[in-house]
Order: C-alpha cells, then structure tokens, then sequence
C-alpha cells in the first residue's frame, strides 16, 4: 500500500490514517518497520498494528478505534514505552469484554500531561481511567454520551486515583460548552457530554467526588444557547461546596431563580465571601433579594459578604438606588464595565 514505507519518508513527523467505511484486515500491516521520525501519529478504524506498537518517539497519539481488539495491558504498555509521549486522544471501545480486564498487580507511570477519553460504554470509560496514571499536573477530560453519567465512569475508583485532586481550590461549570471542570494543585480534570441535559448540573454534588467540599471558588456560566427551558431546570446547589470563598456567575437565565437555594438561606456557605455577576442582567426584585440576603448574614451571622461586583459589557446595570441600599450590608459594591471603568449610576 505504501511502497518503501516509512523509508521513502525519512522525515515524516505527522502520520494521519483513517478509513472511510469498510472493515480494516487486521493481518495487514501498512509499514514495512517503524518510523523512527514519527511524533504524531492519529489512526481512525484502523487497529495499531505490531510495527506501530514498537514506535518510540510519539509526543502525541489519537486513537478512533470503536472496535478495540488489543487487550487493554498492550496499550497500557504502550503509552509507558513512549516516554516522550505527551498527549493522548482515546476514542476506544473494545470489541470483547475480556480485552479491557487489565491483568498487572502494580501500574506503572507514564508521561502524559493530557488524556482525553471517550467510550460508548461507562466499564470500557472506567477501565481506562482506573488503569492509566498520569503525572502530578496532568489534565483527565472524559467525554461520555447523553446516557452515561459521570458516576457511572467514576464509581470506585478512589478520588486519589483521580489526578490527586483532593483539595481542588477552582471548579467551573459551563452548561453552554457542556462542560464541568475542576482544577487543583496537582492536576485537572473536565467532564463533557455530547448534549448538555438541562439541569445535570443539579445532581453533580451526588457524584463521587468528595473533593467537592473543598472547593473555594466556582465559575458558573449558563448561556442562552442552551433554551429558556434548560435555564429553568438548573438551580445552583450551595450545599454541595462547604467551603465556597468566590462564586462568579455569568448567566441570561433568570437569576433569582438560579440562586434561589443560596438567597432563600443566609446561613448557607457560610465562607462565601464574594460574589460576581459577569454580564447579568439584575432585576430590581433581585436586587431586593440580595440585599436581604446580605443584610440578614451582616446582621445573624458572622459570615457577611466582603465583596460584590457586577460587570456588564452593555452597560446594563441594576439601578443606583438599588446598588446603594446593597452597598450598606457589603464591604465593597464595585459596578464597572467590561473594559474595567466604572460605571456611572447616575
């Protein structure tokens, strides 16, 4: 298929090979040795085969293999062998379930600082996981379909396994690009789905991740795209982060609704300590609800807000009245706009 291949390409550093339809034969190996040049290598529905598996050099692989026919330590093997391998895209669903049962006693470490996965099945997604260390720093995104949940993926496997992320100091959460994220002193980790069920985000302090309670700061952005009917569902759930410091909010959905949980309970979050409103339009009736709300912290407890900010790109800010009666249970009322000037109220 490829006359004197890798040799009549003494300096190929990209390899890309995908087939479009059909069946792959497995018993034909397109390279006549392994090219010893090869950084990048993306193979699409076509099995590694025995010369690719002696490859060395890799810093980047992607592997689209829905039919995976290689027992899941041959590909663990794999991945340390490649010492300078960086990056990795794993697209894999094994083609028997024997194949992902990993038979080492002790896993040995690797050098990969990104690994993306994606499987249609949660055991095949928990195989991988389970049995692939990544460094201190590194960062694990897991891609799942519509009917696969994060805790399907995660269950048992212990949170320590999980990029050591057990005191993770920023958590974001993006309805719009489907994606939860959490990062940490050691490491990273982001949970996509192909569609965004509204309000999943509602059961995420049921899933298996103690490290929740540590979170200190939460970025959470909930754009239109996602359909007004979506935005009615998702409600943010103070009792899931204890220890929250920062909650930034960037949002077109009705937010009255959204912080109802928070607002409804002073008390709640008792180390929050700022707030900020990225590009939210504020009702006067929501204004009303946070000054109560910082009023009563101020006045019944000794967690009171320190800050709030409210930034608008548009200029579309709550009116100066509101934002004065708001200033009178806050440390700091700061209102600016996008470009950081503060905005005039008057």
């Amino acid at each position: 298929m490829f006359p004197n291949f890798p040799n009549s390409m003494p300096n190929l550093r990209s390899l890309t090979l995908a087939m479009r339809g059909g069946c792959w034969d497995s018993s034909f190996d397109p390279f006549e040795s392994p090219a010893h040049t090869l950084e990048y290598l993306s193979l699409v529905d076509i099995p590694l085969s025995p010369s690719l598996l002696e490859l060395r050099t890799l810093t980047a692989l992607t592997l689209h293999l829905y039919q995976f026919n290689l027992p899941l330590d041959t590909l663990l093997t794999f991945l340390e062998e490649n010492r300078s391998l960086r990056s990795a895209d794993l697209w894999i669903d094994f083609i028997e379930p024997s194949l992902r049962i990993s038979q080492r006693q002790v896993m040995k470490g690797n050098q990969l600082q990104y690994l993306s996965i994606e499987c249609g099945s949660a055991v095949d997604a928990q195989a991988l996981v389970a049995n692939i260390p990544l460094q201190r720093g590194a960062h694990l995104k897991i891609l799942s379909h519509p009917s696969i949940g994060l805790d399907d993926i995660l269950s048992g496997i212990p949170t320590t396994h999980l990029l050591n992320l057990s005191s993770p100091t920023f958590m974001r959460y993006s309805s719009y690009q489907g994606e939860i994220r959490l990062d940490g002193p050691n490491g990273s980790f982001s949970f996509d789905r192909y569609i965004c069920p509204g309000g999943h985000f509602v059961g995420f302090g049921d899933l298996p991740l103690p490290s929740l309670t540590n979170i200190r700061e939460f970025h959470f952005i909930h754009l239109e795209a996602m359909g007004r009917a979506a935005h009615n569902s998702v409600k943010f759930c103070p009792s899931s982060f204890p220890a929250l410091e920062t909650l930034a909010i960037e949002c077109d959905a009705d937010i009255a609704h959204l912080l109802s949980p928070l607002l409804s309970n002073p008390s709640s979050s008792p180390s929050l300590k700022t707030l900020a409103f990225l590009n939210c339009d504020l009702s006067g009736d929501f204004m009303k609800e946070l000054t109560r709300f910082a009023s009563d912290r101020k006045n019944t407890t000794s967690a009171w807000l320190h800050q709030v900010l409210i930034l608008h790109k548009d200029g579309r800010f709550p009116s100066a009245l509101s934002v004065h009666k708001l200033r009178h249970c806050v440390g700091i009322v700061d209102v600016r706009m996008e470009d950081g000037l503060p905005a005039d109220l008057t």
